[in-house]
């Protein structure tokens, strides 16, 4: 693999073609094969679409970046194939943008650009399967190259207990991290008429109905990824060696937030609180660094048609 990758010609779109450009071309595509789909069979195809943009304050540290401008776009579709066997197919664009108010050891911006192909499958009546496989881009996406190509694995599998009560069991994959598989456990449990403890990851909740269409909640996030920086990136800080090198990213966060649902397929999200924990780990070089906690702000759309 390292051997492929070395020997990738490397495809510069700098002062060319957009990280919003291939998005753009990638969603076009995404729409065309559905639209295909349902013409050619008439087959019912669900659609959603999250739209998501936050921001975190200043850190206090050295080696801390300034503040933190955070996006996210994704489409999925999904198409019923069985009874029994769903297909996802969708792309996501992400960035986490820094703004340097000294040097830092953080990259000024992080992002990525993927396609989503999955699966939903009933392996028995109580028991569904969902596995995920997201390829693409994760780095700087003006300097395209077979080191910033990943395809992280996402497989998980939810046993019904009954309406009030779900177990979730799942891992994900990705080669590239300093820890290629993180396992991980989960559940929904709603215990009485107008509580819901909704420990689903990244996002556990506890959830509170003020009625059908407000909902309140208090819970934890994770923002976490595996990019490779800049060509030059270590050049501006000292450090050759992080040049191009491979960065684990992990952000965790603690806050109330509060769900309104406008329409019976919009919904719309606000929530804030800490970002209690910040690292910047560049593991292959033995760099890490870490912030103090910030503030941070978040809102969200979601959309299902």
């Amino acid at each position: 693999m390292t051997a492929a990758c070395a020997t990738t010609r490397e495809i510069n779109t700098q002062g060319g073609l957009s990280p919003a450009f291939f998005l753009a071309m990638l969603l076009m595509a995404l729409l065309a094969l559905h639209a295909g789909v349902s013409a050619a069979e008439s087959v019912a195809v669900i659609q959603e679409v999250d739209v998501g943009v936050g921001y975190a304050g200043h850190g206090a540290t050295d080696v801390s970046p300034g503040s933190e401008l955070n996006t996210n776009l994704k489409y999925v579709a999904s198409r019923q194939v069985t009874r029994n066997l769903l297909f996802r197919f969708g792309a996501e664009w992400q960035r986490l943008s820094f703004a340097e108010s000294r040097p830092s050891a953080a990259p000024s911006t992080l992002q990525q650009l993927n396609a989503i192909v999955g699966l939903d499958y009933q392996l028995a009546e109580q028991w569904l399967m969902r596995a995920e496989l997201q390829p693409g881009i994760y780095g700087e996406l003006g300097q395209v190259d077979g080191r910033r190509f990943g395809a992280p694995l996402i497989l998980g599998f939810v046993k019904l207990v009954d309406t009030d009560l779900q177990w979730f069991l799942g891992l994900r994959v990705d080669l590239r991290s300093h820890y290629p598989v993180a396992p991980a456990a989960g559940v929904r449990w709603q215990f009485a008429d107008l509580w819901t403890l909704n420990l689903m990851l990244p996002n556990p909740r506890l959830e509170y109905d003020v009625n059908s269409r407000l909902k309140t909640y208090v819970g934890g996030g994770i923002v976490a990824g595996t990019y490779v920086v800049g060509d030059h990136f270590g050049d501006g800080r000292g450090n050759k060696r992080l040049n191009h090198a491979t960065l684990d990213y992990t952000e965790l966060r603690v806050g109330p937030g509060l769900a309104w649902k406008v329409r019976p397929n919009l919904t719309l999200e606000a929530e804030a609180g800490y970002v209690v924990h910040r690292s910047w780990d560049f593991f292959d070089e033995h760099v890490k660094s870490t912030d103090d906690p910030v503030p941070y702000l978040q809102f969200s759309c979601h959309a299902r048609f």
